[in-house]
C-alpha cells in the first residue's frame, strides 16, 4: 500500500510543478499507526498546494524524543503523533513554535494547546464497550468497571499504550492520586485475562463474548449502541505541530493549516471536556500508578 501511496505522490508532484509554482518540500515524522487516513489525505494537499511531501514513519515516542533533541534526519518540519501525551511533550520541552493557522481557533479549547503550539487531528473517546447480547445494566463509568460484582468479567489492554496511560492521568486529574489508584486496582482485581498487548486483540475478546466489559478507544462517528455509560468520555487525539526546528517552517504551516481545515474538529458532545495535555503533564504519574496496581 505504502509503495502505491509513493507513486502516486511522485506523478502528483509532478503534475503539481507543471501548474503551480509550490512552496519548499515538507517533511512529516508519523506514526505507521496514521496509515490509514494520512495517505489520502497528503496526496489531495499535494494535489492542491503543489507541495511536495515525505512521510518518515516510526514509533511515535521515538520520533518526539528525535525532535526534542534535535536529532532528527530529515529535520522534521511537522510532527503528528498518535497520542496526546508525545505532542505535549514535544511542546513542553521546547520543540514546537506556535502554529501559524485561521482555523486553529476553531478547535475547542481542550483539544489543543493553550499557547498554539499544537492541536488535535484526530479525536478518539476511551469508551466502556459491553459484548454483545448482555441484558443486564452495564457500568456507567470508569469507576464502575471496578465494582468487585464485575469480577473476572473485565478486559483491559496493555498500560504500556499511550491510551490507557491518558486515562489514568485524567483520573488523577479528576480524582487524586489515591482515589484514581483504587480504581485501577478495582479494575485489575476484575481481569478474566491478563491485559492484551494491543486495543485489537482487546476488541476481539469483548465482541466475542470472552470478556462482558472493557475500555477502548472509538471514533466519535461509532454507533450509540456500542457505547454504554452516561456519555462523558475523556478522549486522546493525534496530535500536530510544527516542529522548532523545521527546514522549511513556512510550507509547514501551509500543511498543517489545511489539515487543520480539511479535518474540522468540533465539540464532542460526550466528551468530559478536559484538555487533552494533561495526558502529557501526569504521563510519569500514570506509569507509576499503573505500576504500583499491577496493571501491565
Amino acid at each position: 500500500m505504502r509503495a502505491a501511496f509513493l507513486a502516486v505522490l511522485a506523478v502528483l508532484i509532478l503534475v503539481g510543478c507543471e501548474s503551480k509554482v509550490p512552496g519548499p518540500p515538507v517533511v512529516v515524522y508519523a506514526s505507521g499507526e496514521d496509515d490509514t487516513f494520512l495517505l489520502a489525505w497528503l496526496a489531495e494537499f499535494i494535489e492542491e498546494t503543489g507541495i511536495s511531501v515525505t512521510v518518515k514513519y516510526g514509533d511515535s515516542s521515538t520520533n518526539t524524543d528525535a525532535v526534542i533533541a534535535n536529532t532528527d534526519s530529515p529535520r522534521a518540519d511537522v510532527l503528528l503523533t498518535n497520542n496526546a501525551a508525545d505532542i505535549w511533550r514535544a511542546a513542553d520541552e521546547g520543540a514546537l513554535r506556535p502554529i501559524q493557522s485561521e482555523y486553529l481557533s476553531s478547535i475547542p479549547e481542550y483539544l489543543r494547546d493553550p499557547d498554539g503550539q499544537w492541536a488535535a487531528l484526530q479525536v478518539r473517546y476511551v469508551a466502556i464497550a459491553a459484548a454483545p447480547g448482555l441484558t443486564d445494566a452495564g457500568p456507567s463509568n470508569y469507576a464502575d468497571l471496578a465494582d468487585p460484582k464485575l469480577h473476572g468479567q473485565v478486559c483491559l489492554s496493555s498500560s504500556a499504550l499511550a491510551v490507557n496511560r491518558s486515562l489514568i492521568a485524567m483520573l488523577i486529574e479528576d480524582l487524586g492520586v489515591r482515589p484514581a489508584e483504587r480504581i485501577v486496582r478495582g479494575w485489575v482485581r476484575n481481569l478474566a485475562f491478563s491485559p492484551f498487548s494491543t486495543e485489537a486483540e482487546l476488541q476481539v475478546a469483548i465482541e466475542s463474548g470472552s470478556c462482558n466489559y472493557g475500555m477502548f478507544s472509538m471514533s466519535p462517528e461509532t454507533r450509540n449502541e456500542e457505547m454504554t455509560g452516561d456519555r462523558r468520555y475523556y478522549v486522546d487525539i493525534d496530535g500536530i505541530g510544527v516542529a522548532r526546528h523545521a527546514q522549511y517552517p513556512e510550507s509547514a504551516h501551509v500543511l498543517v493549516n489545511w489539515m487543520l481545515k480539511e479535518m474540522a474538529i468540533k465539540d464532542l458532545p460526550w466528551s468530559s471536556r478536559k484538555n487533552v495535555g494533561i495526558a502529557g503533564w501526569r504521563d510519569e504519574e500514570a506509569r507509576l500508578l499503573a505500576v504500583r496496581a499491577g496493571y501491565q
